[in-house]
Order: C-alpha cells, then sequence, then structure tokens
C-alpha cells in the first residue's frame, strides 16, 4: 500500500466514526521529525477566525480558557544547559541564541504570535548588570528600557506591578507578564548577556484578529483586577449565576458527594468553608493533604487532586492569592474559579482519605445554565472539560516527576506543586535545581524546557527573599523542620492564563527533581487543563531523507540534495537513560521538493522534521503546491544533544480537500544548511486516535561501542498518532523469545544503549512499538550485537560509597565541564587527608590497562589514588584556573579477578593557587590486554 492509499484509508474510516461538525481549526499539521513548532504560516483563508483571545483580552476573560482549538502553540526559550548538565546561566554559556551589535538575542520568531512571560535572574536577583532589554515587534522597538527599572516600575502602567515584578516581589527572580501580540515577527534582545532567563511565547498559524500590542495602553481594568487576586471571581458576571450552598460532613475513611447540578451550563465559583482547620494544625494538614477532591462532568470524572493542593495550599492551611484560586486563611475558606462547563450534568465528591473527620463545613457551587455547552463540549467541538490531575509519589533517581501524560486535545493552563524534601543534609533545599520538559503531540524535542523549579515559578536563588503569592506565580509555603515537615516542604504555583500550552494529540509534563533528578522527595503536583478526550492529529505519512526507496516514493528532488551523511546523537530533554540515535540525513542549500499523503477531511497539516541542530537559525521558505506560505526557522542550536524534532504549520487553504500535498522547502541565502534526517505529515483531523497497532520497526542496527556496551538503533516506527514508544528486549541466547523477563527497557526515542555488558559479549535483540493507547506493534526481526573490550567505569554510578569521610554526591555537567555520562563523582572535603572509597566489578579475569578522568578546577586539591588497598599512579594536582576535564591519566597496568574491587581516592593536600580540597572523577577505564 503506497503512502497516498494509507491515507486515504485512514480518511475514509475516520469519517465513518468521527461525529459530523462544521468545526473551525487550525492549519492541518505536517510533521517534520525535530523541535518546536517555529515559523510563518501565513494564510489568506485561516483555519479559524482568531488564534483565541490574545493580548489583554487574556487577562479580561479568563472565561475563554474553554477553548482548546485556537491554533496556537507555546513555545519557550530559555538559557537551559544544553548538554544536559545544570549550567543553565551561572556564566551564560547559552543564553544568548545569537550576537549583534545591539547585544545578546535571547528569543526571535518569524511569524505571528505573542510574548506572555520574560522571566530573568542574576546576583541573587539583582539584573542591573543585564542593563537593557529592546523588544521588537513587525519591526518596531515598543520597549528599549533598563530591565531593572522596567521591573521595579519605573516605565509606568502596564508596566507596573502585579504585571511587573523585582526581586523583593517575586522573590529571588524579575519578570513581565504583559501580553505583546504581533503580527509577522519579534525578537528580544538584552544589552548584556542575562545569565538566566526564559521566554515563553505563543506562536499563531495566522494573523488573522491580532491586534499588534500598544504600549501606551495602561490596561488599568487588567492592574486593578490582577490586584485583587485571590480575592474575588476574575471571570465577568455569567449570565443567570445562581449560588447553592451545601453541608460538608464527610467521616474519616468515607466518600460524600456534597454538590451536584444538570446542564447544560458551568460551574463559576467553588467555595469550601471548613471551620475546623487551622494554620500548623497536624488534623488540618491531614484533611488538606490527604483528602481529594473529585468532581465529574457528563459522567466522566475530571478532576481527582488533593483538597488543599487543588487550591494552592498542598502543606496546610496557609493564605494563596492566585488569579484563579485563592485561600483565606482567617476564614478557612478555600475558592476556585475556573469555569467548568458540562453539557448534562456534574457531581462534586470529597475522598476523605485521612484519618480525621470533615465536619462542620459547607460548600458554595455557583452555576450558570446555557445551551451553548451542548455543542460546543461535543465531539470536536471547540470547548474542552475543566480537568485537574493530582499526582503524588515518591522521586525516582533519573526520572522526572509527571505532571500530566495524556492523551486527546486540549491546553494546560496551570501547576500547584508540593515537594517534600527528604535530604538530611547539606543543600536541603537542592530539589529546587530541576528543570520543567513539556513534549506535546508526540514530539521528541520539549517545547518548554527550563532553568530550575524555582525558575518555572518565576522566583529565583531558592526563592531567596521569602514567600510571595502573585497573580499567575507564587511560593506560598516555605517549611522548614516545622509543621510536620521532617526537613523542607515548599509549595509553588504558575497559572498560564495567556501562554496556556495547547496539544492536539498528546501531552507529557514534568520536572526534574535536583540537578540531575538526583534528590529524594516526595513530589505532588496537580495540574489544570481544559481537555477532550478525541485526538485530532492523525499521521499519515513519513519521509525517510538519504532512504532510495522512501526519496523515490515521495518525490524527493533537488538541484543538489547534499550528501547522504550519517549522525548519532541523541535528542535532548528527555529523562531516564539517553541513548544516541543514528540517522542519515542531507543538508542542503538548494530548493528540495517532495510529496506527502495527507487526510482528505483535514484541517490543516503539520511538517515535521528531524534534523541535525548543531547550526542554529536553519531557515527555509515554504511552499505548498507552488503557493508560499512562510518562513520556516529554528533560531535554537545544540552541539550536544544534535537531534531535533521541529514542527511547522500548514494552513488548511492550501490542503483542504487534498489527499496529497507537493512541498518546496527553498532554503535562505544567509542560513545555514538546511538539514533533515525525516519528515512527517500530521492533518488535523476530527476524530483520529490511536485505533490500530503500530507497524514493525524496520532497520534494527547494532553497533559495538568502545567499551562494555551496544547501541541498538532502528527506523522510526509509523502509527496513527505520532510518534510511538519503544520496547527493547534482549538475550544472550540466539532465538529467543520476547517477554518481561527479557525486557532491557523502553525509550521515546528510536535507539538504545545497552551498558554494563560482559566484555567482547554476543547478545540478540527484537524491538517493538508501543502507541500511547497501550497498542502494541509487531517484534522487529532479531539482531545482533557485540559488546566492546573496555571497561567503562562511570564514577558517579558508584555511589553512594563504600565509605567516606567527606560529602560525596553525583554532579551533572557544570561550569562549562561535559562528562562522559553527563555527571562526575564529586568529593567535598574542606581540608586534607579525607578519603572516598567506591567499588566497582570487573566481569573477567585478566590483566587491565587503567586510566582515570579526574577533573579539574580552581577550588580542586591535589588526590592519590588506591586500587584494592594499594596506592596505584602519580600525584594528580587538580587545580586550574577554569573548570576542566583533561585526557584520562594513566595508571598502570594491573592482574585483576572477575568480581568487586576497591577505589580509594585520598586529598591529601592542594596547590597554593587553589581556593579548597574538592575533588572530581569523571570515569574509570579498565581495557582488557591479556
Amino acid at each position: 500500500m503506497t503512502p497516498l492509499d494509507r491515507a486515504a484509508e485512514k480518511s475514509r474510516n475516520r469519517l465513518l466514526s468521527a461525529v459530523p461538525r462544521a468545526v473551525v481549526r487550525f492549519a492541518a499539521v505536517l510533521v517534520l521529525t525535530a523541535g518546536a513548532l517555529t515559523g510563518l504560516s501565513v494564510s489568506a483563508q485561516p483555519a479559524h477566525a482568531a488564534p483565541g483571545p490574545t493580548g489583554w483580552d487574556s487577562y479580561r476573560h479568563p472565561e475563554r480558557m474553554t477553548e482548546i482549538d485556537t491554533g496556537a502553540r507555546t513555545r519557550q526559550y530559555s538559557s537551559y544547559d544544553r548538554s544536559g548538565g545544570n549550567d543553565d546561566g551561572f556564566v551564560g554559556t547559552y543564553s544568548c541564541l545569537r550576537s549583534t551589535d545591539a547585544g545578546c538575542v535571547i528569543a526571535e520568531h518569524v511569524g505571528a504570535g505573542e510574548i506572555d512571560s520574560i522571566w530573568f535572574t542574576r546576583d541573587e536577583g539583582d539584573v542591573s548588570k543585564t542593563g537593557t532589554i529592546t523588544i521588537e515587534l513587525d519591526g518596531e522597538t515598543v520597549v528599549d528600557a533598563s530591565i531593572q527599572d522596567i521591573v521595579d516600575g519605573k516605565l509606568g502602567a502596564p508596566f507596573v506591578h502585579p504585571l511587573v515584578a523585582n526581586a523583593d516581589e517575586s522573590s529571588g527572580g524579575v519578570y513581565i507578564k504583559v501580553p505583546m501580540p504581533y503580527r509577522t515577527s519579534m525578537r528580544v534582545t538584552t544589552q548584556n548577556n542575562p545569565l538566566f532567563h526564559h521566554v515563553t511565547a505563543r506562536e499563531f498559524d495566522s494573523a488573522e484578529g491580532v491586534s499588534p500590542f500598544d504600549p501606551s495602553d495602561p490596561a488599568q481594568d487588567v492592574i486593578d483586577k490582577l490586584n485583587a487576586a485571590g480575592t474575588a471571581d476574575p471571570k465577568p458576571p455569567q449570565d443567570g449565576a445562581q449560588t447553592s450552598k451545601s453541608d460538608v460532613e464527610v467521616p474519616a475513611g468515607d466518600t460524600r458527594e456534597v454538590a451536584s447540578g444538570s446542564g447544560p451550563g458551568a460551574i463559576s465559583a467553588l467555595r469550601f468553608t471548613l471551620p475546623q482547620l487551622a494554620a500548623g494544625d497536624g488534623d488540618s494538614d491531614a484533611v488538606l493533604h490527604d483528602a481529594r477532591l473529585r468532581i465529574s462532568f457528563d459522567d466522566r470524572r475530571t478532576v481527582d487532586a488533593p483538597l488543599g493542593e487543588f487550591f494552592g495550599t498542598g502543606l496546610g492551611l496557609y493564605d494563596v492569592r492566585s488569579l484563579m484560586f485563592g485561600v483565606d486563611a482567617d476564614k478557612k475558606q478555600l475558592s476556585a474559579w475556573w469555569l467548568m462547563p458540562y453539557r448534562s450534568g456534574f457531581s462534586v465528591e470529597i475522598v476523605n482519605s485521612s484519618d480525621v473527620g470533615i465536619s462542620g463545613g459547607d460548600v458554595e457551587v455557583t452555576t450558570a445554565a446555557d445551551d451553548r455547552w451542548s455543542d460546543d463540549l461535543a465531539a470536536g467541538g471547540p470547548a474542552g472539560y475543566f480537568t485537574a490531575i493530582g499526582n503524588r509519589d515518591d522521586t525516582t533517581n533519573g526520572r522526572d516527576h509527571v505532571f500530566a501524560d495524556t492523551t486527546g486535545r486540549g491546553r494546560v493552563v496551570g501547576v500547584t506543586e508540593t515537594v517534600e524534601g527528604r535530604i538530611e543534609t547539606g543543600n536541603i533545599r537542592n530539589y529546587l535545581e530541576g528543570d520543567e520538559r513539556l513534549f506535546t503531540d508526540g514530539s521528541l524535542t520539549p517545547e518548554m524546557h527550563g532553568t530550575g523549579t524555582e525558575d518555572f515559578y518565576e522566583g529565583g536563588w531558592y526563592f531567596n527573599r521569602g514567600t510571595f503569592n502573585a497573580p499567575m506565580t507564587g511560593n506560598p509555603v516555605h517549611e522548614e523542620k516545622k509543621d510536620g515537615c521532617e526537613f523542607d516542604c515548599t509549595s509553588m504555583y504558575r497559572l498560564f492564563v495567556a501562554e496556556g500550552m495547547e496539544f492536539d494529540s498528546s501531552i507529557r509534563f514534568g520536572i526534574e527533581h535536583g540537578p540531575a533528578n538526583n534528590e529524594p522527595a516526595l513530589l505532588g503536583s496537580t495540574t489544570y487543563l481544559y481537555q477532550q478526550p478525541d485526538a485530532q492529529l492523525a499521521w499519515n505519512d513519513s519521509l525517510d531523507v538519504g532512504d532510495a526507496d522512501s526519496e523515490q516514493e515521495h518525490g524527493y528532488t533537488s538541484d543538489d540534495s547534499g550528501e547522504i551523511e550519517s549522525l548519532s546523537s541523541t535528542f535532548e530533554g528527555h529523562d531516564g537513560p539517553v541513548s544516541p540515535v543514528r540517522l542519515d540525513g542531507r543538508a542542503t542549500t538548494s530548493p528540495v521538493e517532495f510529496t506527502m499523503a495527507v487526510d482528505e477531511g483535514n484541517k490543516g497539516v503539520v511538517l515535521r522534521r528531524v534534523f541535525d541542530q548543531k547550526a542554529g537559525y536553519q531557515a527555509a521558505e515554504v511552499s505548498v503546491d507552488g503557493e508560499k506560505v512562510g518562513t520556516w526557522q529554528q533560531p535554537q542550536s545544540n552541539e550536544t544533544a544534535r537531534w531535533r524534532d521541529d514542527a511547522f504549520a500548514l494552513p488548511a487553504s492550501v490542503t483542504a480537500g487534498k489527499s496529497s500535498i507537493s512541498v518546496t522547502l527553498t532554503p535562505k541565502a544567509e542560513a545555514p544548511a538546511f538539514h533533515a534526517a525525516s519528515y512527517a505529515a500530521l492533518s488535523v483531523a476530527p476524530g483520529s486516535g490511536n485505533s490500530g497497532e503500530p507497524a514493525e520497526p524496520r532497520g534494527v542496527t547494532t553497533e559495538t561501542r568502545e567499551y562494555n556496551a551496544i547501541a541498538v538503533t532502528w527506523n522510526p516506527a509509523e502509527d496513527d498518532v505520532y510518534s510511538p514508544t519503544y520496547e527493547v528486549y534482549g538475550s544472550t541466547s540466539k532465538g529467543f523469545t520476547p517477554g518481561p523477563d527479557n525486557r532491557l527497557g523502553t525509550t521515546r526515542t528510536p535507539g538504545f544503549d545497552h551498558n554494563g555488558l560482559g566484555l567482547g559479549e554476543t547478545w540478540y535483540y527484537r524491538v517493538r512499538a508501543l502507541d500511547a493507547e497501550g497498542n502494541t506493534g509487531a517484534y522487529s526481526a532479531e539482531t545482533e550485537g557485540v559488546s566492546g573490550a573496555k571497561l567503562r567505569v562511570e564514577a558517579e554510578r558508584l555511589l553512594p560509597p563504600q565509605q567516606s569521610t567527606a560529602p560525596v554526591e553525583s554532579q551533572p555537567n557544570c561550569c562549562g565541564a561535559q562528562w562522559s555520562g553527563g555527571a562526575q563523582l564529586w568529593f567535598r572535603p574542606d581540608k586534607a587527608d579525607h578519603t572516598v572509597t567506591v567499588a566497582f566489578t570487573v566481569p573477567k579475569d585478566g590483566k587491565y590497562d587503567l586510566t582515570v578522568a579526574q577533573t579539574k578546577a580552581p577550588d580542586y586539591g591535589i588526590s592519590t589514588l588506591a586500587l584494592d588497598g594499594t596506592a596505584i599512579g602519580d600525584v594528580f594536582d587538580g587545580y586550574d584556573a577554569k573548570v576542566t576535564v583533561p585526557e584520562p591519566a594513566s595508571y598502570g597496568q594491573h592482574e585483576l579477578s572477575a568480581g568487586k574491587h576497591e577505589l580509594t581516592l585520598t586529598v591529601t593536600g592542594k596547590s597554593d593557587k587553589s581556593s579548597g580540597f574538592l575533588a572530581g572523577v569523571d570515569f574509570v577505564d579498565a581495557t582488557l590486554i591479556d
């Protein structure tokens, strides 16, 4: 079956199962496998009248957050460490997209969109050294002033608190939350390197209905509304609204319905008054922590979250003053003003899982009847059901805490997070070093990648000015070894009223817990969304660039398409083990043309591209069937994790009614060569979903690593929805049967590193794809691989130590250093004569050549090594004027028996130039020579 045949069959199946409905929707999405959806998509006949509320309307009409079919996509530019470490702005290594005569460009987009949030920190919150910020919209400068003056409110309305905040008001960070729409382009430049920053913006598929930002509009009504945050409903009054009041009596361990109603209509306010609550009281904490709020709409539960956390107070009774929810500790009231629509009815329940009964309270529910919800919430409709996903778990080393991992279509509008840290000594707030990462619609590259937990909540330096409440962000609670908190506990929230993150098929949103996803904590979160269960993004076709058959099948032509080159690298931003993926691709400065199958009933197409992002600012003019639709530009780059999965929206005006489209990409003359390893076409088609099994992974190959590992890679498997995950199975027995006992792991990218093997060991592998609905495809054919002859021991993975006389931990890439496994063993004594001992395992008897990679830095000491108690090698002086990782040093040849061996590092002193006694070990290599 050809790609066109497959697309036609999928289209027919969808049309038979979909509910007929004329839905306005943004241009179909042609999925090119590569990063964030960035670029210009201009259409004379857009798929929708406007990208939802823009500018001040987002704040004037927060009830419009229910709209999930706007065609807007949220992207974030930030200073995150591209190597995967924790150097997110300390020295500004990754802070500038490019440098110009005007300064450091930190955000740039060609097309229509809106800047919604700009955040900075440095120097404990004093941003004076960053100098000025210049914001250009549609080629015009709308802001050009000192950043410190702006956040201090010196420019006047609308640049006044709480639309801007300095470090005293946002506890260590500064922000600008004035929404700034634009029609053709935007650029944000700082005079000097700003160090830590993020810029959150929306990108629109059309400029239709977008009014450019007017800096002379003071928006005083918005400022007044925001100043009342947490005390009053921010939405305009709902016609015919009525409030009912009911008693709340829920014994311990019981579940009670406390309110219900019939529709169509919407809840516009929900308020609990619980007189038994008291600040610092264990029973109150138990109720707010362990009782859950559950709300069902139209017989489907969409809200299930801890009672306190739902209202922003997961650690106990504290005042909260956000725009959409608030807590008045004196009045014992918890209020929420999310608009919660329903077609037929709703039910509110309290599940009291605490050991304390809830009594003497009441709940007030304000509702308004409205017939429009019968249509707007129907399958394929433009509105989403209010949803709150509550997750709480003990952190897992190397894995993100997941805010939301769900399918369908919708919009994320906020997060409340509660952390109960379990770091016993040292930096007990180190869990705040974790970055947020957000992936939508199966992208293999995150659309948002942050710089730290307190940075995500737009504070800084572990919230160094104390707790705070602001309309969109807050850190209302910090407990340290009191009020039931054993070590250190923090509660935080962030709302996305303007910059809500839309998705059409899936979303995965999570956050790290510590600089290397390594700190222990009980971590809870409640994520607020508007959502429908039906996806509307169908994966119709894929082009494997460099594969002769695929190129011929898709009519891939160019006067000079570039040489086929193979690259093994990683995708950035993934938790868990990171495995390289080997793909072929081409880079060209000449136009390329190809044909892609799409859904004939599409309402636009998303073109995705997977490409080598070593060079930033790759750009090409995009034409569909000869009609220009815009410029596809990706300013971001990464020289370490070089694969990027990017997307560009094609408007329905050039795709609707077609079963195939001819795409021409003309690289911009001034830009780097335009690279691609693959393209994918995704159609915006109501009723899309995972109705079948993913295809069998093809082209599974292995590569012998230099050390004791085997790299397994394969071509991406096709599915109904972009893109599946993979299960990898392996055995030392040829002809094995895959099963739970030999499943090696799962991965979201088409590559897997099998580490920790014997030397020269033969393994056999099979791979299968798994989609978000749990459908599994056929296993691949069996493939053989052999591990290398060098034993590579990542020192940080040997922790905890056998013994240590000073603090020791895993330190991720930092301060310009790139360690082999993304981290090093970091030993932190404060004087000489301290030791740390770790154990490693040798797989077989023999003579080994031993080398050790150790770090140098301005505060590192002099050290020696001992193997199984015997001194080896020369003394190592760890001093250098900057952080460096020199070539591994030889520590001689040694007869080693199979089994456990101990390596001891002793700090014996320091050079006169060094300011400390620290030490760091990257890895140990043991090469079998006999």
